[in-house]
């Protein structure tokens, strides 16, 4: 999906769709929060494409100014290609648990790191991961307060160390858990071809 080639994201598309329907659209609140915060990104990525890439004109009328046809086509999909990807993570975090989540973050790692650095990256990752849910409406609770008063950079500066402040408080208050870690065992030979058969299709050439 990431190539955002139109056939590859449309089953890439259809497959999530599915998955979804299994899973029983979980927490889909959660989702249309993560897209809403991607709308600038993704009207970036629009405009620049739209705009920036050479190609017949969209808007013949105006002139310069208007965008190309083939820009347009491609910062649809490249913003469809964003927000499914987005939707197949949050899909992830919904369905794997810590316990799963850990020891799959290990294994991708293992070619590259040792048994001691892969367990300190899993755990940061892992708790990284689980602290944004736990900040984000610490922050916009804090922004919405700055909001109402006047000052700039001043009032923005004031929500920083508000947050700042209110996430040392909460972790300090926080119950410490330990945290078990499992290490996978190598996946069968077999499962191997699995991305190699992807890779094919993806570069036939």
């Amino acid at each position: 999906m990431a190539l955002a080639r139109p056939v590859l994201l449309a089953t890439g598309s259809a497959l999530l769709l599915l998955l979804y329907l299994l899973a029983g659209f979980p927490r889909m609140d959660v989702l249309l929060q993560m897209l809403r915060r991607l709308r600038w990104l993704l009207l970036a990525i629009f405009v620049v494409y739209g705009w920036w890439t050479p190609g017949a004109a969209a808007l013949p009328a105006l002139g310069n100014w208007s965008p190309s046809s083939s820009g347009l086509y491609a910062g649809l999909f490249r913003g469809m290609a964003l927000a499914t990807i987005v939707a197949a993570v949050h899909l992830l975090l919904q369905l794997t648990p810590r316990a799963q989540l850990l020891p799959a973050v290990m294994q991708l790692l293992r070619p590259v790191c040792s048994r001691a650095m892969r367990e300190r990256l899993a755990v940061r990752s892992v708790l990284s991961i689980e602290a944004v849910a736990l900040v984000q409406p610490v922050v916009s609770a804090s922004l919405e307060q700055q909001r109402l008063r006047p000052g700039g950079f001043a009032a923005l500066g004031e929500a920083a160390r508000s947050v700042y402040d209110l996430v040392l408080e909460r972790a300090a208050q926080a119950d410490t858990a330990a945290i078990e870690i499992v290490e996978l065992t190598n996946p069968p030979l077999w499962q191997w071809l699995i991305p190699l058969v992807l890779a094919a299709a993806l570069y036939p050439g």
